[in-house]
């Protein structure tokens, strides 16, 4: 059964996607993190005011894969930055929401760049990444209390559709769109990773160093 809205704290880079996010889960904890995570001052408060709440890292990414078309998702096992490597323990659980509303989840390594991608030059890498964005690892790496977190990016831009192309317009607002449909999957993952730390009595953590 799907949890309330605010049985998760969703964190978003930009404001676009915290107001998709946030359509979607009718209201909510929807917190900006800003590009690169230059609002980090502002998670780390919510993260604060909602101790143990499941967290969501949502936002748009750049898909590596050709199979991927704008308005899927990537839903991470591991995410990957210079910094370190951190794994989603529970992303098979919000994979297995999206997949039961009817949306395309790609899953993989989801890579942080350090800059703006225009245009993907290696499709399907053999490292087995499957996007890439700006943030993920540095806000994952920003929860790191222990409580569950996932994180969740709707593709705006592939191989066969870079950024640097006009069809990034429609592929923006189709990647939103996503984000807003997305809604009731990020309640039921939040639910189901609730239930199942009750039944541990204990939070475990879902995302670490390797």
């Amino acid at each position: 059964m799907p949890g309330r809205a605010d049985d998760v704290l969703v964190v978003c880079p930009l404001a676009v996607e915290s107001v998709s996010v946030w359509w979607g889960l009718r209201g909510g904890d929807v917190v900006r993190a800003g590009m690169r995570g230059r609002r980090r001052s502002a998670v780390l408060a919510a993260l604060r005011q909602r101790p143990e709440v499941p967290v969501v890292v949502a936002g748009v990414a750049c898909a590596l894969t050709p199979a991927a078309r704008p308005g899927d998702f990537v839903v991470p096992d591991v995410v990957r930055s210079s910094r370190g490597t951190w794994r989603c323990s529970s992303a098979s659980l919000l994979a297995a929401a999206l997949h039961g509303i009817g949306r395309i989840v790609h899953r993989g390594d989801l890579v942080e760049s350090d800059r703006v991608v225009w245009r993907v030059r290696d499709p399907a890498p053999a490292d087995g990444s499957v996007a890439l964005d700006l943030e993920s690892g540095l806000l994952t790496e920003l929860v790191g209390d222990g409580r569950p977190v996932v994180v969740l990016r709707a593709v705006v831009d592939t191989p066969e559709r870079p950024l640097a192309s006009p069809a990034t317009v429609s592929g923006g607002a189709t990647a939103l769109a996503a984000l807003t449909a997305a809604g009731p999957a990020l309640r039921a993952w939040a639910a189901a990773v609730t239930r199942r730390t009750w039944m541990n009595d204990s939070f475990v953590k879902e995302v670490r160093h390797r």
